[in-house]
């Protein structure tokens, strides 16, 4: 019955625009499974509905289909990237051909399972716009194209709110700390956002931010270093781009609550890092005997984090309002700028401490690839 109604529409809306899919545009769109894409929520044991920001990174996306009410139509199967498999019912069916489609018949698929829904598995490509599934009525070959019409209100997946508003609120929040800090302690404020002060290589004066990297007003601006990379990583998630493996130690989950526990989790992380930083350079410094440069090179390190952090979670949060697309590729476009930052920051630190004490050029050198370039390196590793 439904497929004599489906036939009668397209006979009276032959006036009006249709759309065709599949092998060579033989089949009439009947439904795009674009939206209803679940992934398998091992923490709940059961499948939820995949949401592009939490979810991007996930080989498999699956859909369930009524097959008992749509016999007559056909399932039609693509993917653009290799090695993508499908799966019936958790059962390996075949890999699916690059760019080519594949066609199931509903009718032949509701006669060897036998029941009335079906599960379809599409595994392979971690980027849901690779693959398509969708559902179309084979056209006759003398009938002319037919589209219908789409109406007017058309279903979209609910963008999530907590993030936007835990992105507010923890925004809100290091504008207060921002703020506190640029009223309290106005020297110390001026010196670590002063981008003259960063590129300044010839440092006369020995100042308490100096000579005292880890006093009470150091480790506030450490602190507030901490909330904007916290920040800066919990923006990355959003987009879907995991880094460290965090999954480990973060909470699975997009409520506010969970959120806001993750980021504080984040910035404890990156807090203590920045510490043992500290103590890192110090016993490096140790054994090239370099213990004169060390807080030194530990102000210059925390100044140019917190210029750089600040500019770039600015930016992302201007481009996190406007709706960037979820195709955006952010690790293509964020890698260069932060490569760049780290490589900058190696030759500040490098005609800083040359002109703050006699010592040659290899000995620096090798000093600065093991406490700089090192870490970065493994870094870039453990993050990909």
């Amino acid at each position: 019955m439904k497929k004599l109604l489906y036939i009668l529409l397209l006979f009276v809306a032959s006036n009006t625009f249709a759309t065709t899919v599949g092998p060579n545009d033989q089949y009439f769109l009947v439904h795009d499974f674009h939206d209803d894409w679940q992934v398998y929520n091992d923490r709940m044991k059961a499948y939820i509905p995949y949401i592009s920001e939490q979810h991007i990174g996930y080989p498999s996306h699956t859909v369930f289909c009524d097959i008992q009410n749509n016999r007559g139509y056909n399932l039609l199967v693509y993917s653009q990237k290799d090695d993508n498999f499908l799966f019936i019912n958790g059962s390996l069916r075949q890999k699916i051909p690059v760019g080519k489609w594949i066609v199931l018949s509903v009718d032949s698929l509701y006669r060897v399972y036998e029941q009335p829904t079906i599960y379809v598995t599409l595994y392979g490509s971690n980027n849901i716009e690779d693959k398509k599934l969708l559902l179309g009525y084979k056209r006759s070959l003398n009938q002319k194209p037919i589209v219908l019409a789409e109406s007017g209100i058309t279903a979209k997946p609910r963008t999530p709110a907590p993030y936007r508003n835990y992105i507010i609120l923890t925004s809100v929040f290091i504008l207060i700390v921002f703020s506190y800090l640029s009223n309290s302690y106005i020297r110390a404020f001026q010196r670590y956002f002063n981008p003259k002060d960063l590129f300044n290589t010839l440092v006369r004066e020995q100042s308490f931010l100096i000579n005292k990297p880890l006093n009470r007003t150091n480790v506030l601006f450490i602190i507030l270093l901490s909330l904007i990379i916290g920040l800066f990583y919990m923006l990355l998630q959003s987009k879907g781009v995991q880094v460290f493996g965090a999954r480990a130690i973060l909470q699975e989950g997009d409520t506010l609550g969970i959120l806001l526990s993750n980021y504080l989790r984040i910035c404890l992380i990156v807090f203590v890092g920045l510490v043992v930083k500290y103590f890192f350079i110090g016993l490096i410094g140790q054994l090239f005997n370099l213990e004169k440069v060390v807080d030194l090179h530990y102000f210059k390190i925390i100044q140019a984090s917190s210029l750089f952090y600040s500019s770039l979670v600015i930016v992302l949060l201007v481009l996190f309002m406007n709706y960037l697309p979820h195709n955006f590729d952010w690790q293509v476009y964020l890698f260069p700028p932060v490569v760049a930052f780290y490589v900058i920051r190696f030759f500040i630190l490098y005609f800083t401490i040359i002109r703050s004490i006699p010592i040659q050029s290899l000995y620096l050198i090798s000093y600065l690839c093991i406490v700089e370039i090192l870490p970065v390196i493994l870094g870039i590793r453990f993050a990909t």
